[in-house]
């Protein structure tokens, strides 16, 4: 049987649930699909392209079967949604950067090729962009259930807590989405709440866990 990637099982550290008390991640430059949005997470624009962005990768996952090429293919599993809301902590949801993280062997053409064969049969699939990302880093604390006071309390406190502070100079904060957002009711998302965070305390930074991919 062909090895299958599934980042739940290679990289479980970054995508843990069991996040709950906190951790600190430091992820580099990445592949992502995007689409640009506005609308929270009940709006008709959000669920849309959130089943658009879903539909996509998957297709991708299974490129040689719809005639892309790609070399040094290998099998993985769909990645999960990462989606950018634009303010702080406490701003309401009203524009979004939706993204879906792609494996390092996923060129620019495949991708192509593949919103060319989904045209006329996915929503707004045209409008995905492929690109490099680079998330720096983040705290992250998760939950079952959309972002409530309770969970952003409970990462800026584990900030606090830590040799490091909040990035203000980043105008957005982050929610992945472990599953189908699309179509599941929201009390059964899988959400990781992210913020990107600096250093405070260079020599305690040093000795503190730091997840890195």
């Amino acid at each position: 049987m062909a090895f299958l990637f599934n980042w739940a099982e290679v990289e479980p550290d970054e995508y843990a649930m069991t996040t709950t008390d906190g951790s600190i991640v430091d992820l580099g430059e990445r592949n992502y699909l995007r689409i640009d949005g506005n609308g929270d997470e009940d709006s008709v624009e959000f669920r849309r392209d959130a089943a658009s962005m879903i539909a996509l990768g998957e297709f991708l996952s299974e490129a040689p079967k719809h005639d892309i090429a790609i070399a040094s293919f290998r099998n993985f599993v769909r990645y999960p949604l990462m989606v950018n809301w634009y303010g702080d902590l406490h701003a309401p949801h009203e524009r979004f950067q939706m993204r879906m993280k792609q494996p390092n062997f996923m060129p620019n053409e495949a991708v192509t090729a593949a919103i060319d064969q989904l045209r006329g049969k996915v929503p707004v699939v045209g409008d995905v962009t492929y690109e490099r990302f680079k998330e720096g880093l983040e705290a992250q604390v998760s939950q079952t259930g959309l972002a409530t006071p309770e969970l952003i309390e409970r990462l800026q406190m584990f900030i606090g807590n830590s040799p490091f502070v909040i990035e203000h100079g980043d105008d957005w904060h982050r929610e992945l989405y472990l599953n189908d957002v699309s179509t599941l009711p929201q009390s059964q998302w899988q959400i990781i709440l992210r913020q990107q965070i600096s250093v405070a305390d260079p020599v305690a930074a040093r000795n503190f866990p730091i997840i890195t991919n």
